[in-house]
């Protein structure tokens, strides 16, 4: 068991109000010893968290007393005993069995740095602009190490921070970060700031005229020690070790196995793949065969139909023969006849060779365009005629437009109509023979540019059979060279299809044989047809089943590699798990520590705040207020006299608390 001696903040919040701690001794460094005591610093801040005064109040039993501080004023608070200030010396002796007296610091540094801001409807106010307003409020309140003063204090000291806000003045609070009380009517709001950390936290609230009561934060310094045993937690530590280490074993079995029945599926998708593969390939041999049985049989029945017109064929086979062998017998060619064939041919070519050319040469010279060149070469143009007779027709047109103008003109009516009457019948008719003359002229256009269009069609054509009609003469020129050579061999041609004649009608004979056979192949097929019909339903169903089968290894293989990759990242996962667990009671241990040192301050004696000299300090608080939050009245004023005030008068005066 190992028992851990650190700070412990139960408590907290009533230790931070205490005003005793044990005494706490240290080594004298002045000439005159002094005094055992103890501090409470007030601090006065402004709403917005700006220092405004500082007071320390020192606290000894009676005696003579001796204490240092660099005061810029000093007095004690419940005796009238003479104290005595020089420089940083303070002296005073006293019969009470406790005596305080109170030194006012200049220019203090306090530890730590106090920010109050203020929020309404998202603008942000001073604290003396904000009383009395209404809306949406929020509090901004930091606080962080003030490194102009000694850190012994940041680091040691916790504090508490208290926020008083009226229910009748604000609705709907908020703050995450504190404890929350109802004290009367009033909400206080709590906050504990351990040593050597700070705070940044917001207040919301719906207000009202709005006011808002002193802050005040309490410091003491934090130093209490406490046993912890940590013994049954390290036992619930072994035993997660030890099941860490199970599961990462077995994780790692997991991912071996896995890693094992992923290599197995895949081995059974690719038999699987394969058996479909050799599947397809049967069922495609089994429709091949099923086809060609299929149309063997359709041939066969196809023969089987055709037996009595193959036997009646033989028979005019045989007939036709006989008609070959006696008009074989009769051929004559003479070497003339085949002569005028070949002359004949040439002459046919030599024609269509010429026609070609020409139409050729008429496509090269009929069209439009050459018409009006050789129009041109004749003295006329046939652009400017066509300008000509257009320009010709307005101005006749104009003429006649004059005429009706003039016509309108007093005492010319009969003169224009005169004239009128015998140009109207002249100027129509020239008119007319100028626009039948442009007629005439894109008529012309129009059929030379048509028949241009014809031409090529015609000279293609010629010229495909020009070509065609070469190739057809060298046939006939072949021919007729055939025939030559054939007619030395028509006395042999004769002989031999006599023998075949002879021969046909044993083969005639062997036919009528054959298809008597043919009709017997034909009733036996059918039974063969009928067990492929049934081997191919077969094969049919063989290859649905292959491919469920292997888009179930698909499948199967598929779920195996996400549980392989599964298996893997556990197996990983628990590895790092068991490494980062594998020293989880040492990490405990610092963990403890630091929580505890964190929370604790330090185990150091108190030093003063006001002076290094006072090493015999036994004590050291510090009480922080700010301005509250009012609207201001204008009261009159009354004159009383002065009284005496006590001890504790006077220490609420400090805080305008009476």
């Amino acid at each position: 068991m190992k028992i851990l001696k650190r700070v412990l903040p139960m408590t907290l919040a009533s230790l931070l109000v205490l005003n005793s701690a044990i005494p706490a001794f240290a080594a004298d460094t002045s000439g005159v010893a002094p005094s055992e005591k103890e501090e409470v610093i007030y601090i006065t801040l402004d709403a917005s968290g700006t220092l405004k005064n500082t007071y320390v109040v020192n606290s000894f039993s009676g005696g003579s007393i001796t204490d240092y501080g660099n005061y810029a004023s000093v007095k004690m608070l419940n005796t009238s005993d003479p104290i005595e200030q020089n420089g940083d010396t303070i002296t005073f002796s006293t019969s009470a069995s406790k005596a305080y007296y109170q030194g006012e610091l200049t220019d203090a540094e306090i530890p730590w740095n106090i920010s109050l801001r203020y929020y309404l409807d998202g603008v942000e106010y001073s604290a003396a602009e904000i009383a009395g307003k209404s809306g949406e409020l929020e509090i901004r309140f930091q606080i962080t190490e003030n490194t102009a003063c000694s850190d012994t204090f940041f680091d040691d000291y916790a504090l508490q921070a208290s926020f008083t806000l009226d229910t009748e003045r604000c609705n709907n609070i908020s703050a995450p970060d504190a404890t929350i009380a109802n004290v009367g009517s009033d909400k206080q709001l709590t906050y504990t700031v351990l040593p050597g950390e700070g705070i940044d936290t917001t207040i919301t609230a719906d207000v009202t005229d709005f006011e808002m009561s002193a802050v005040s934060i309490n410091g003491i310094h934090l130093n209490l020690n406490v046993e912890i045993d940590d013994t049954e937690l390290k036992d619930k530590v072994n035993e997660l070790i030890d099941a860490v280490e199970q599961l990462d074993d077995s994780a790692v079995e997991l991912s071996d196995g896995s890693a094992e029945l992923l290599d197995g599926s895949s081995e059974l998708k690719d038999g699987a793949s394969s058996l479909q593969s050799g599947v397809a390939s049967l069922d495609e041999g089994v429709v091949t065969l099923q086809n060609g049985l299929t149309t063997v049989q359709s041939g066969l029945d196809t023969l089987n139909s055709q037996s009595g017109t193959l036997t009646a064929g033989s028979s005019e086979f045989k007939a036709a023969l006989v008609t070959i062998q006696t008009a074989v017998n009769s051929i004559s060619v003479t070497s003339e006849d085949l002569t005028a064939l070949t002359e004949a041919s040439g002459q046919i070519k030599q024609a269509i060779s010429d026609l070609y050319d020409g139409a050729a040469a008429l496509q090269a010279n009929l069209g439009y365009g050459q018409y009006k060149a050789l129009m041109a070469q004749n003295g006329l143009d046939i652009d400017a005629l066509l300008a000509g007779n257009a320009s010709a027709v307005e101005t006749i047109q104009s003429y006649e437009a004059m005429l009706e103008q003039l016509s309108t003109v007093p005492g010319m009516e009969d003169l224009v109509n005169q004239y009128k009457s015998q140009l109207l019948g002249t100027s129509e008719q020239i008119k007319s023979l100028l626009n039948a003359n442009s007629a005439a002229i894109g008529g012309m256009e129009s059929y030379l540019n048509g028949i241009s269009a014809e031409l090529p069609a015609l000279t293609e054509g010629l010229a495909a059979l020009n070509t065609q009609y070469e190739i057809f003469d060298s046939s006939i020129s072949q021919l007729v060279n055939t025939l030559g050579n054939m007619t030395g061999n028509l006395s042999a041609l004769a002989e031999g299809i006599n023998q075949l004649v002879v021969s046909y009608e044993e083969l005639d004979s062997g036919i009528n044989d054959y298809t008597g056979g043919v009709a017997q192949i034909v009733a036996g097929y059918s039974q063969v047809m009928g067990g492929v019909s049934s081997l191919a339903e077969g094969s049919k169903e063989l290859v649905s089943g292959s491919g469920e089968l292997y888009d179930g290894t698909v499948e199967l293989y598929d779920g195996v590699v996400s549980l392989c990759d599964g298996a893997q990242e556990m197996a990983d996962g628990t590895g790092e798990f068991r490494t980062e667990t594998a020293d989880m009671n040492d990490q405990i241990d610092e963990e403890i520590d630091s929580l505890l040192e964190s929370i604790g301050g330090s185990m150091d004696d108190p030093v003063s705040f006001v002076s290094e000299k006072n090493t015999n300090v036994e004590s050291v608080q510090f009480v922080i207020q700010t301005e509250a939050i009012e609207v201001e009245e204008t009261d009159d004023v009354v004159v009383t006299q002065e009284e005496e005030l006590s001890f504790w008068q006077k220490l609420l005066q400090l805080f305008g608390l009476e």
